[in-house]
C-alpha cells in the first residue's frame, strides 16, 4: 500500500509518536557495543537521567588519574577501598566484559554498558505499556480490535489534534495501518507502524 500523503502522514504521525512511543528492540547484553552502545550513552546524557549522573560519579570514583579511562590496577584498588574483596579471577571477567576494544582499559562509554542495557530494557517496558494503552484507548468496545471509527475518536479527543481531518485520518487507516486490509487494526499492526515514518518534521 501507498500512504496517503506526506503532509498528512505528518499529523497523524504527531498523535501516533505520543501515544505509542515504538518499542526498540532489546539485544542481548553481550550485543550493547558500538555505536548502539554509543546512542544509548548519548541518549541518557541528553536525557539528564539520573543513572547517567550515578555511573559517571562511580567512573570518576575510579579513575583515580583523571586519564579517562579505568585501568585494572585502578578497578581492583576502587574494589579494595570500598570494601570488596574479588578473586583475580572475578576482577579479569568483569574487566573483560566492559573492556569492549580489548585494549586494558575501560572508557566512560565502555563502564555504562550494563546501566545502557539496562536502560534499553526499561524503556522496551515502557513503550509496551504505552502501546497497551493507547489500545485500550481506541478499542472503546473491547473487542480486540480498532476499527476507522473508534481510531478516528481516540485521535479527536487528544491535546493538539483538534485540526485533524477525518479524511486524513480515514486516508492514512486505509493506505498505512491497516495492514491487512480487513477494516481494523489489531495490537500488531498499531506496534508495527514504520519508525522511519513516525519521525514528525519540522
Amino acid at each position: 500500500k501507498q500512504s496517503g500523503g506526506g503532509e498528512m502522514q505528518g499529523r497523524v504521525c504527531r498523535w501516533l509518536v505520543a501515544a505509542l512511543v515504538l518499542a526498540s528492540v532489546v539485544r542481548e547484553a553481550e550485543a550493547l557495543q558500538g555505536q548502539e552502545l554509543h546512542d544509548a550513552v548519548e541518549e541518557m546524557r541528553l536525557s539528564k537521567h539520573n543513572k547517567y549522573t550515578k555511573s559517571h560519579k562511580k567512573f570518576r570514583f575510579f579513575d583515580k588519574d583523571d586519564s579517562e579511562e579505568i585501568d585494572r590496577a585502578e578497578f581492583e584498588a576502587g574494589l579494595k577501598e570500598l570494601g570488596y574483596k574479588s578473586s583475580a579471577k572475578k576482577i579479569n571477567h568483569i574487566m573483560g566484559e566492559l573492556d569492549t576494544d580489548g585494549d586494558g582499559k575501560v572508557i566512560f562509554v565502555e563502564f555504562m554498558r550494563p546501566t545502557a542495557k539496562k536502560y534499553k530494557e526499561e524503556m522496551e517496558l515502557e513503550a509496551m505499556a504505552d502501546t497497551d494503552r493507547a489500545f485500550e484507548h481506541m478499542d472503546s468496545d473491547f473487542s480486540g480490535h480498532v476499527d476507522m471509527n473508534e481510531f478516528y475518536e481516540g485521535m479527536a479527543h487528544l491535546p493538539g489534534m483538534s485540526e485533524i481531518s477525518r479524511a486524513d485520518v480515514e486516508d492514512f487507516f486505509k493506505n498505512y495501518a491497516d495492514v491487512d486490509g480487513d477494516q481494523f487494526l489489531t495490537y500488531e499492526e498499531l506496534e508495527s507502524i514504520d519508525p522511519e515514518l513516525m519521525k514528525v518534521q519540522g
